[in-house]
């Protein structure tokens, strides 16, 4: 009977018996949630839209016997234990954003990002940064002499913005957590998702893991990771002036990171007798900026109220995104030198960050809904950054119901940005 019911005799000897069929196992997110799981690798549904990692069980070989156990695939890393690894080592971020740095032709069944080539993320998402239509920045050069206007106000009559210590205090802490959450895998909200689709651009790749290094640091490594981060840095300074524009925004993104990390988190007086983000770092951060907006901080199509490649309004949110958060970093940095801090004319007319559901949008067919959807809720034109700043319009019917309307629909950085904005200039 044992036999024609298929189950193993007790006296038959395990090498012989029949293997039982195993039934493919859900990631372990889903069976910690005891939901049920599309298996869809390398990421399921569930996980994907929660921004979460997704960890499939691995077919181990027990050392004991012929039987193979399953047992989940760790994917997580815990802080490095030693810095000379720092650039090889997988850290786990959203869409695989930090792979292998040192090498990145093992993955040879993805597209890389790194070259503004396609990306495929999944069987859905194909994107191409060699096509990005922007209108060209008419005084990108006010973003890279911006360092000099402390030092000439005096002579251009401009009148400093005041910035509370409570303002500059508030600031340090959001811009502190940014960097702060990398530990957490959660990229900088200037970032955006689908920079990170694929293999991640190695600048950036690089970036994240210098920096998670820097923040989980052990005594006695400081001099080797500070080396590394400003062996980086003074790469991205030396690069080609004409580079893609995907590209620039990457090296713009990845040079603000190290410039916010050397001076909220910089090394012991063992290593460092003075902040190691300097005036000279201001200077190039802001020539590295002014690379990246020359070719323009706007679509073409958002000129003309019409809607733009994905791909184009990508690349135009983020180098938006990034620009602001210098802004916001660099007036930390004068208020704590005690430099006065100006309104930034030059980007007078910039559209304010979109909703949320268009910046956190990972399919195509769901973004061009939704920006349908914030055309027609913005006949009257987009938000721009400069009507958050005090004028005659300030308080007015008008603007108060623009500024609500725009509230309704923004993200966090959005809401940190008018925070800051209504407290120096009112709202």
């Amino acid at each position: 009977m044992d036999e024609l019911s298929g189950r193993p005799n007790p006296s038959t000897p395990a090498s012989s018996r029949i293997p039982r069929t195993s039934r493919k196992k859900a990631c372990r997110k889903c069976v910690a949630a005891k939901t049920a799981c599309d298996l869809i690798k390398p990421r399921c549904k569930r996980c994907k839209d929660r921004g979460t990692i997704c960890e499939y069980p691995a077919l181990v070989e027990s050392t004991s016997g012929g039987n193979a156990e399953n047992q989940y695939a760790a994917v997580e890393i815990s802080p490095f234990s030693t810095i000379s690894d720092a650039a090889s080592l997988d850290a786990t971020w959203p869409g695989g954003l930090v792979r292998n740095t040192a090498d990145v032709s093992h993955t040879s069944n993805e597209s890389i990002i790194a070259d503004s080539g396609p990306v495929h993320s999944d069987s859905t998402v194909v994107l191409d940064f060699h096509q990005i239509d922007l209108a060209p920045m008419i005084d990108a050069e006010e973003i890279r002499d911006r360092w000099l206007r402390p030092y000439l106000s005096g002579s251009t009559g401009q009148e400093p913005k005041q910035l509370n210590p409570h303002t500059i205090q508030y600031l340090t802490c959001v811009l502190k957590s940014y960097l702060r959450n990398q530990l957490n895998s959660i990229a900088p909200p200037f970032i955006h998702s689908m920079q990170q689709s694929g293999t991640c651009p190695p600048v950036l790749a690089y970036c994240f893991t210098l920096v998670r290094t820097w923040l989980t640091r052990i005594p006695g490594c400081e001099p080797l990771v500070l080396g590394a981060m400003r062996a980086e840095m003074r790469k991205i300074e030396s690069q080609d002036a004409f580079q893609s524009k995907f590209d620039s925004l990457c090296s713009f993104q990845a040079y603000l990171i190290y410039s916010m990390t050397m001076h909220f988190f910089p090394g012991t007086d063992t290593v460092e007798k003075h902040n190691p983000f300097d005036t000279q770092a201001v200077i190039n951060m802001q020539e590295i900026a002014f690379r990246s907006a020359k070719s323009g901080l706007i679509c073409r199509a958002e000129e003309t109220q019409t809607r733009p490649s994905w791909e184009s309004w990508i690349v135009a949110s983020s180098k938006r995104r990034t620009i602001f958060a210098m802004y916001l970093f660099t007036n930390v940095h004068n208020a704590e030198l005690e430099l006065p801090n100006f309104v930034a004319e030059e980007l007078r007319g910039t559209i304010a960050p979109e909703s949320r559901i268009l910046w956190e949008a990972s399919d195509r067919a769901v973004w061009e809904r939704e920006y349908n959807r914030h055309l027609s809720r913005w006949e009257d034109g987009m938000l721009e950054i400069s009507e958050l700043w005090r004028s005659d319009e300030t308080g007015t019917d008008t603007r108060r119901e623009r500024i609500e309307r725009w509230l309704q629909f923004t993200d966090g950085f959005g809401i940190m940005l008018f925070s800051v904005c209504a407290h120096i200039h009112g709202c």
